[in-house]
């Protein structure tokens, strides 16, 4: 989220693209908007926080909900932030569980370390492990629903090269549905960018995180590849593209594309229980 992009960023830089804010301001409106929301849920949606999973100190997951029956459905939200952005965190994503709470779905946000201290590959293994928690929690429920915003979405799609597929059945027939939310699918075009610092990608590393290269493999769950109408344009064509992808596999995926947003309010707006992407993850969830 630096706003100091080379002419090669810029395509990738979703705080070019926004048209609400300038480039300068958008990161930070963003940070303060989920910041001042997600204390207010923190203070009226009963809660279980930093759960750990590992050894990081970002390493832990917070449960929204708490009070609901066991049985009730499970949404499981992964973070953004290319990975290594130190102003976002996981329970700075709280505010999605209002209108969750209110609709009887239980919340899960997963924090994780970030690069340079780990490399994609061990973030990916961290990840597997903080499900593993997630499941221990939520045993008895009747779907677990996954979305994950920017990098999130990337982490949410390779959780159906391996780890989901080699669950026990009984565990993989729980996930129901996944939200790919204004995500990157392909992180070869970082190479060229000053993101890739932190990241340390070579071509293999790169295409072994991409969920584009991958072959995933999904039972019985939806995917939902969500597109803002203003965010960069190379997230809007990995969008477009990973949507025909899961298609070509078989899968069962939607391209849902937002007008009138930016990478950012995609996101912001889950605040809100009249906007159509809330309304579709309600929906979804209460199926």
């Amino acid at each position: 989220m630096s706003n100091d992009c080379s002419a090669f960023d810029i395509d990738l830089s979703p705080s070019y693209w926004s048209k609400r804010f300038p480039r300068e301001r958008i990161c930070l409106e963003h940070v303060n908007f989920i910041t001042k929301c997600s204390e207010e849920v923190k203070n009226s949606v009963p809660n279980q926080l930093n759960i750990p999973y590992g050894q990081g100190e970002r390493e832990v997951i917070d449960i929204y909900g708490t009070d609901l029956p066991q049985d009730a459905p499970v949404f499981i939200h992964f973070h953004g932030g290319f990975w290594q952005e130190k102003l976002i965190r996981h329970n700075l994503n709280s505010f999605i569980a209002k209108v969750l709470r209110e609709n009887q779905i239980k919340s899960i946000f997963v924090g994780y370390e970030l690069c340079p201290n780990v490399t994609l590959d061990d973030l990916s293994r961290n990840i597997e492990k903080a499900l593993k928690k997630c499941l221990e929690y939520v045993k008895q429920t009747r779907g677990i629903h996954l979305s994950g915003h920017s990098a999130g979405a990337q982490i949410v799609a390779n959780l159906f090269k391996e780890f989901i597929p080699n669950l026990p059945e009984e565990e993989r027939k729980l996930f129901k549905t996944a939200y790919l939310l204004a995500g990157i699918y392909d992180l070869m075009p970082l190479l060229k960018t000053s993101y890739n610092v932190p990241l340390k990608l070579d071509e293999q590393s790169a295409k072994r995180a991409s969920p584009l290269w991958q072959k995933l493999i999904a039972e019985g769950t939806d995917f939902y590849v969500v597109v803002a109408e203003h965010d960069s344009p190379q997230f809007v064509e990995q969008g477009n593209k990973m949507n025909e992808y899961l298609l070509s596999l078989n899968l069962k995926s939607h391209l849902v594309t937002i007008k009138d947003v930016d990478h950012f309010d995609l996101l912001e707006k889950l605040f809100d229980s009249d906007y159509e992407l809330t309304k579709l993850i309600v929906k979804s969830c209460s199926e």
